[in-house]
């Protein structure tokens, strides 16, 4: 709960110093939490990112000042949490995805969600004529799903802590196919992260309500549930004994929280 008062938001949009600072003050932990749930992924916490993502908060909290309208505490706090979420989360969207807009990462991830987290079927989506205005080209799709994968190298270090930093991603790849090391090679690694992928898809998916995990692995067919993507909610809603509308809600939340989920964990490998 705020420490806040009327008087010092108040005051803080009029520029007080002492006002404004009480308001730097209170926010500063807020600001720290919300750079350290962007700067985290799969447990490991980008240090440099954290502060990084810290001065964008900061900078958002002065700008929301002279946004924000009326001096009620709470909603003020509500207001900063907002505007600090929007600006870390583009902020991180730009460190993370470079080489395309943040318009082209937004609508793939868009379509990352609507493929149930597979980065090679949201390609698809992507460029696909049912995205209407939100449609990329082709190559744009390409180059986006190559910026959301990231780069990699068969002699990136793996699991440092437990093997070494001697230990790389073409020690583990080489491991699974049970031939030498020298032997893996690019084609390797592409089918290394579908198989992650794969994974981790359906460890999220797990990790959902048992009717959300239904209702999402309904929408694109994930064994053992059949697909029902193109067939109207009556159908699943009868097959599943709930309501259409009690579909809707699951598959609303479920997206959602699997988003949340998937980003968090998908670059685990």
């Amino acid at each position: 709960m705020t420490q806040l008062t009327h008087a010092q938001i108040s005051d803080a949009k009029s520029n007080d110093l002492d006002a404004v600072s009480s308001v730097i003050r209170e926010t500063e932990d807020l600001v720290k939490a919300r750079a350290r749930r962007f700067a985290t992924t799969a447990g490991h916490t980008d240090s440099d990112l954290v502060e990084d993502l810290a001065q964008v908060g900061r900078i958002a909290v002065w700008e929301a000042l002279g946004e924000f309208a009326g001096d009620d505490p709470a909603q003020f706090m509500a207001h900063i949490d907002r505007r600090i979420t929007r600006a870390m989360a583009d902020a991180r969207r730009e460190a993370t995805r470079p080489g395309v807009s943040a318009y082209t990462a937004k609508r793939f991830e868009h379509a990352l969600c609507l493929a149930g987290g597979d980065p090679y079927e949201a390609e698809k989506i992507a460029a696909s004529e049912e995205r209407g205005t939100d449609r990329l080209t082709p190559d744009l799709a390409r180059a986006a799903r190559l910026s959301w994968l990231g780069l990699d190298s068969l002699d990136r270090p793996v699991n440092s802590a437990r093997h070494g930093e001697s230990f790389t991603l073409g020690d583990v790849i080489a491991q699974e196919m049970g031939v030498p090391a020298d032997l893996v090679d690019s084609n390797d690694i592409a089918n290394h992260r579908r198989r992650v992928i794969r994974e981790c898809v359906h460890r999220t998916l797990g990790l959902l309500s048992e009717r959300q995990r239904h209702v999402l692995k309904a929408d694109h067919g994930i064994a053992p549930v059949g697909y029902y993507g193109d067939g109207p909610d009556a159908d699943l809603s009868a097959d599943m004994g709930v309501t259409t509308d009690q579909v809707k809600q699951a598959r609303s939340k479920g997206k959602v929280r699997f988003a949340e989920l998937y980003r968090a964990g998908a670059r685990a490998w």
